[in-house]
């Protein structure tokens, strides 16, 4: 009896490990001297659960921030706000943030993340329309 005992925590332990998926997710910002902004990610994919982001802002002299926020639309196609120079956060349900990441500086953001499609993008003014967004796939865990 006891071995059964000792094979069914063994197996509740397996199961609640396989269930606490967690996963890293890289990314870079920076700004070019022909204005456009670039988000890089180390991977377009991971499998659902826990994920940390570690974000370094490369830029020697801008600050960034770090959004994410789950949708169906697209990066490119996000809504902007009546300037036109940020997209329209009110529309948006569910954003977590990465506040003003001074240049050369680093941060973590830490998260549980469902299956669908995310964007994460900097809202700074233009930063968004000058191209620092991406798209990320977050699937069900096999």
């Amino acid at each position: 009896m006891p071995a059964l005992a000792g094979l069914a925590l063994v197996l509740a332990f397996a199961a609640q490990a396989r269930g606490a998926t967690q996963s890293m997710v890289r990314v870079d910002m920076d700004n070019r001297a022909d204005g456009t902004q670039v988000m890089s990610l180390d991977r377009a994919e991971i499998p659902a659960g826990t994920v940390t982001f570690e974000v370094h802002n490369a830029s020697k002299d801008v600050v960034h921030e770090f959004l994410v926020v789950k949708t169906t639309t697209s990066a490119a196609a996000l809504a902007m706000d009546q300037t036109g120079t940020r997209v329209d956060e009110k529309r948006l349900k569910g954003v977590k943030e990465l506040e003003d990441l001074a240049p050369q500086q680093d941060g973590k953001l830490t998260m549980s993340l469902r299956p669908g499609h995310y964007v994460l993008f900097c809202n700074q003014p233009g930063h968004f329309a000058g191209g620092m967004r991406a798209d990320l796939v977050v699937a069900t865990p096999r």
